[in-house]
């Protein structure tokens, strides 16, 4: 998993915040696994703030994003 340091929180202003920011490709994908283990935001809400992320753009990051919407729709309608 993607650590998040000091000096990411800083450099994208989640300092402080109890949020964190997703400046790199390991850290986008460790959120999207992680999605369900948030009490503070849910699963939707993690796969927006990575999709907006800097990093949403590279080809690893929109599978993800994919495959993890489609498992999420699955998994609601069952």
């Amino acid at each position: 998993m993607a650590r998040v340091t000091a000096k990411d929180r800083k450099k994208t202003g989640f300092q402080g915040t109890g949020a964190y920011p997703v400046a790199t490709v390991a850290q986008a994908l460790s959120a999207i696994r992680l999605r369900h283990h948030s009490k503070r935001y849910s699963a939707a809400q993690v796969l927006r703030h990575v999709a907006r992320s800097g990093v949403a753009k590279n080809p690893r990051v929109k599978a993800a994003l994919a495959r993890a919407r489609e498992v999420d729709r699955k998994r609601k309608s069952q």
